[in-house]
């Protein structure tokens, strides 16, 4: 070989030497960085490794490292150990500890056991032999692989670690190791090798690092997820003890009222009445009281917003007086859905409405049969129950200034309710009452024309 070749064979093998040892620091500072990712540990040892192997193979046979007769075949068993050990790493092969310990001891006895018989040819036959043994080691750690890395980038790992080891074999079989002369592969193949697996390490740590940051973005998502969840269970409970509540207090109060004014009332009327003609008057002021109270007690129940119910308990409570009036009672209510907004004080103000309505028929119209109606109907496009009570009396004039404040709060009523309401009436044709109720209401109770109304 020319000098010249000669020249720049030695300056590739330094370039090669000193990118291993540029690829061994900086897995070192990476490890130190991050402790957990035992595989740079790993390329550091590797670099180290393949960085004295190479160098030894620079130093002339008379001019020995450190004084000592140091040849490549000693250098070699480290160089398999760590170079199978990331092989090992970086596929995901699981190795018992115990194994990695004796495969340890095994290349550092074999290492050290070529330091007296360095020139003896037995040992760069064993080391060829140890090459050999370490493919099939290494097609072994393919087999045990596991899924951390692609199927193109394993197989690309298995084949340049193979063409490395092979290259480290042909470098000994070539006899390089005593003439100093000759192409050296081993140098190149280390940097290839090792370079592919620093991108392989690069590119499996930047996928974790996203991979991380996904899932904490997925845990951030499932942590306020779950906050917003135990704020409205929160809530669920918190209006359940507010209903709860609500309920206990109506209770009390309609107990309150049927034990104390209800039992005042009832024993007025009694005593009313044992007094005979002469307290008439008396009489029915004190039915229309308690009749008034008991439909206020009415309206304190739970009907779960079933108009159906209202009507029926209307009915019950002045379906006695109006037989005693000489007034039928015609029942036409059909099944329809509940209003889900429906709550006690606009089922007190739907009854107020319809009371208002049932009083005027007894005191006013000479009827002989009021009538009960429900059924669904739509008002400009919306769906919503049609309640109607209507009587075949003697109607009035619709037009006719109104006296008193009947209409007038029942007007009222009806718009602290959002629905609607029309009275239509003729004379000798008898009178109907409309009340439109949503089954979506739009705006909540108004307050002050409810109490506007019930004043």
């Amino acid at each position: 070989m020319s000098p010249v070749a000669e020249d720049l064979g030695r300056l590739g093998h330094l370039l090669a030497t000193d990118t291993l040892a540029v690829i061994a620091a900086i897995a070192l500072m990476s490890w130190l960085l991050r402790r957990r990712e035992n595989v740079l540990a790993w390329l550091c040892c590797a670099g180290v490794a393949w960085c004295l192997f190479n160098l030894e193979g620079l130093a002339e046979i008379e001019a020995r490292p450190f004084g000592l007769p140091v040849n490549r075949i000693a250098l070699l068993y480290p160089l398999l150990f760590t170079t199978l050990g990331l092989a090992a790493s970086l596929v995901g092969a699981s190795l018992p500890r115990g194994l990695v310990v004796v495969m340890a001891l095994a290349c550092l006895g074999l290492g050290a056991a070529a330091f007296p018989f360095h020139g003896l040819e037995i040992m760069r036959i064993a080391g060829l032999a140890t090459i050999g043994v370490s493919l099939l080691i290494l097609g072994f750690f393919a087999t045990r692989a596991e899924a951390q890395i692609g199927a193109p980038e394993k197989l690309g790992l298995v084949i340049l670690y193979a063409l490395g080891l092979g290259a480290v074999g042909f470098d000994l079989y070539a006899g390089t190791i005593r003439s100093g002369h000759g192409t050296r592969l081993a140098p190149y193949a280390g940097v290839v090798l090792l370079g592919f697996s620093g991108f392989v390490i690069l590119r499996h740590i930047l996928a974790n690092a996203e991979a991380r940051e996904r899932l904490n973005q997925t845990l951030g998502q499932r942590i306020e997820t779950t906050k917003a969840n135990l704020l409205a269970s929160e809530s669920a409970r918190h209006a359940l003890e507010i209903a709860h509540a609500v309920k206990l207090e109506r209770e009390r109060l309609m107990r309150e009222i049927h034990d104390g004014i209800g039992s005042s009332l009832v024993a007025a009327l009694a005593s009313a009445e044992r007094q005979g003609k002469e307290s008439t008057t008396a009489v029915v002021a004190l039915k229309g009281a308690l009749t008034d109270l008991r439909v206020a007690v009415d309206s304190l129940e739970p009907v779960e917003g079933n108009v159906a119910t209202l009507l029926a308990s209307l009915r019950y409570r002045y379906e006695p007086e109006l037989r005693k009036s000489g007034i039928a009672v015609k029942w036409m209510v059909e099944d329809v859905p509940e209003l889900d907004w429906l709550d006690a004080p606009s089922a007190l103000h739907v009854l107020r409405i319809l009371q208002e309505s049932v009083s005027n028929t007894m005191g006013h119209s000479k009827a002989t049969q009021l009538t009960f109606k429900c059924k669904m109907a739509l008002l400009q496009g919306r769906p919503g129950l049609r309640v109607e009570i209507a009587d075949n009396g003697s109607g009035f004039d619709i037009n006719a200034p109104a006296i008193g404040r009947g209409r007038r709060n029942m007007v009222q009523r009806a718009e602290a309710l959002g629905a609607t309401l029309d009275v239509l009436s003729k004379q000798g044709e008898g009178t109907a009452t409309i009340l439109w109720l949503p089954l979506v209401r739009r705006h909540g109770l108004n307050l002050e024309e409810g109490q506007a109304a019930e004043q």
